[in-house]
């Protein structure tokens, strides 16, 4: 096996990472609009410097091979790489004969794309989905997973879709590789990071939004973020980091908390919206407000992984409940890049 080599480390002193949404054409279900996924990324990339391809916000779970394959030839762009971005590719699959076949193809792809390959951190594996997993069966599955490929891990928690919870002391054994960078908690609960075991340099990212400034050190025991709402409100973010890092803990905490009940309301909006997950149709709803400013009505609405469009509905009320956090009253990104 050729061994890929990413050059950097995978995690840095950026405490924000982005799992980017992935936009859809008409096309056919799932087919991916590069042209409008790279206006996505140029209308973040002043407070965005890392994302995530494929992850759940990006519908990684639900995306077929032509779709991974058209996320790849994305990153692989000119007008991507010009970015300078560091990339995490999802390989977010039920079983460990699955992802190691995502793995696989993500390699081949990445050995004929050096540029890229630069830019690739690693990639993004869960546990497998069996709600019976033990942890010696979750520790085997990234076991093989790393014995059938060469790029960094980054370890995901995400028990919503797996139906199992890695323990703090299966990612302390799993952290003694130095394949294993990264560890993503979006259960909510932080009980790996909270445990006060050894995870030596895996950096640690919470994925569970808000209560963004507490979760940090040095109050709280993450490194940092790989949040969904930095596809939209990330400039808000960014300011919390800037003024944990001024010294200016209660403004961080005053903004942190305004901005964690405005969006648990627009995950609140989005719920029972079918055809993607909550997390996707609410960011997907606030990046079309973002795109076309006040006249995003008379755009249309933006599809989903399964071809339909989000609703109308959703996008008005996340509009009522986010207003004051986006910049919608412009023109909107995608007008001016017209």
């Amino acid at each position: 096996m050729s061994e890929i080599t990413p050059t950097g480390d995978q995690g840095s002193d950026d405490g924000l990472w982005v799992p980017i949404l992935t936009h859809y054409s008409g096309e056919r279900p799932g087919a991916v609009d590069i042209e409008r996924t790279i206006a996505h990324l140029g209308a973040i990339r002043s407070s965005v410097r890392q994302i995530m391809l494929a992850g759940s916000t990006g519908d990684g779970w639900d995306i077929d091979a032509a779709g991974f394959d058209a996320l790849i030839d994305l990153a692989a762009r000119e007008e991507v790489l010009d970015l300078d971005l560091s990339i995490l590719f999802g390989a977010l699959c039920p079983t460990t004969e699955e992802v190691v076949a995502r793995l696989r193809r993500l390699e081949e792809r990445l050995r004929a794309e050096p540029a890229l390959s630069e830019r690739c951190k690693g990639v993004v594996v869960c546990p497998p989905v069996d709600a019976a997993a033990t942890q010696e069966s979750i520790e085997a599955h990234y076991d093989a997973v790393m014995a059938e490929s060469t790029l960094p891990i980054a370890v995901y928690q995400l028990p919503q879709v797996t139906g199992c919870v890695l323990a703090p002391q299966t990612l302390a054994k799993l952290s003694r590789s130095p394949r294993v960078t990264m560890f993503k908690d979006s259960s909510g609960a932080d009980a790996v990071a909270d445990s006060g075991l050894d995870f030596g340099t895996v950096w640690m990212v919470r994925g569970a939004e808000g209560g963004y400034a507490e979760a940090l050190k040095p109050v709280g025991p993450y490194d940092g973020w790989l949040l969904s709402t930095g596809n939209a409100v990330a400039p808000h973010l960014r300011e919390i980091l800037r003024l944990r890092d001024a010294g200016h803990a209660a403004a961080a905490g005053e903004l942190s908390d305004r901005l964690s009940i405005a969006i648990a309301a627009a995950f609140e909006a989005a719920q029972g919206e079918p055809g993607a997950n909550a997390f996707s149709n609410a960011n997907r709803a606030m990046d079309h407000i973002q795109a076309h400013g006040s006249a995003w009505r008379e755009q249309p609405l933006p599809r989903k992984v399964d071809g339909n469009v989000l609703s109308l509905e959703v996008v008005e009320k996340v509009e009522r409940v986010i207003t004051p956090f986006l910049d919608g009253a412009g023109s909107g990104y995608m007008t001016d890049r017209a």
